[in-house]
């Protein structure tokens, strides 16, 4: 059976339209992902026109085989009717408290430059008092109303003097982000955040240099600020895993004068 009478669908159910939609999001032949996820093209087959009922074991091989992460490879699983794999723990539970430490504690060291900790859809959920100085009032906002403050008509948009290129740098990295994790939440928070910014001029690149640093104007200076990001490698936490710290640096003199540290 070749993908054209997959096409049909028929007596699919969700994990069978799930697994297609992967499978091609991800540019994919069944043959392809059979070979990956040690299957064969006819079981794949069987499973996606809801022909055969997967095994945890197998579903756990094809999220892998796809390169899912742990929320979507949780959703695959729960599409079968199976168990997740990956608890969803808030930050501040037990079980989380010493990598909650070591946030706190790369927080607190970043100093006097700013840094935060944000979520898969840009929530700031915790920040050090340097961040809070150069970006107030982030922290605790929702993804929406935070891109209604990051990317709509007010200050924060004056002040960045080369705003094209940092939109269209934010806007590429949330579609990559948006594209290879399939959340509608991100695609809806992406068609926010373009109607807001509106039309770019055309040809607009990230930056000259190496990557792209906002320029931020606070009275008579210039601030450049570029972004180092620190995540956790190897969770088998939905959390852990959608976290990123941002640590921010100057870069250029003004920032570092104005940040409080050497050149």
């Amino acid at each position: 059976m070749n993908d054209a009478d997959n096409d049909a669908g028929v007596g699919a159910g969700p994990f069978g339209r799930q697994l297609r939609r992967w499978r091609r999001a991800r540019g994919l032949t069944q043959l392809a992902l059979a070979q990956r996820a040690s299957t064969t093209t006819r079981h794949v087959s069987f499973l996606e026109t809801g022909r055969s009922r997967p095994r945890v074991e197998l579903v756990q091989r094809l999220a892998e085989a796809l390169g899912l992460q742990p929320r979507e490879h949780n959703a695959l699983l729960e599409a079968a009717g199976l168990p997740a794999r990956f608890p969803q723990r808030p930050l501040e539970d037990d079980q989380l408290m010493r990598y909650s430490s070591a946030i706190d504690s790369l927080l607190r060291r970043h100093e006097p430059l700013p840094a935060a900790v944000v979520d898969r859809y840009g929530a700031v959920l915790r920040a050090n008092a340097a961040f809070e100085r150069v970006t107030p009032g982030l922290v605790g906002l929702t993804p929406e109303e935070l891109v209604d403050r990051t990317f709509g008509p007010g200050p924060w948009r004056d002040a960045i003097e080369n705003w094209p290129e940092v939109a269209t740098s934010w806007l590429t990295r949330q579609r990559h982000e948006a594209d290879r994790t399939r959340d509608r939440r991100l695609h809806a928070l992406l068609e926010r955040a373009a109607e807001l910014i509106g039309p770019l001029p055309p040809g607009t690149v990230t930056d000259d240099g190496p990557m792209t640093c906002a320029r931020v104007r606070i009275g008579d200076d210039v601030l450049e600020l570029f972004v180092l990001v620190a995540r956790f490698d190897s969770t088998h936490d939905v959390t852990l895993s959608e976290l990123r710290v941002e640590l921010m640096y100057p870069g250029n003199e003004a920032a570092a004068r104005w940040l409080g540290v050497d050149g």
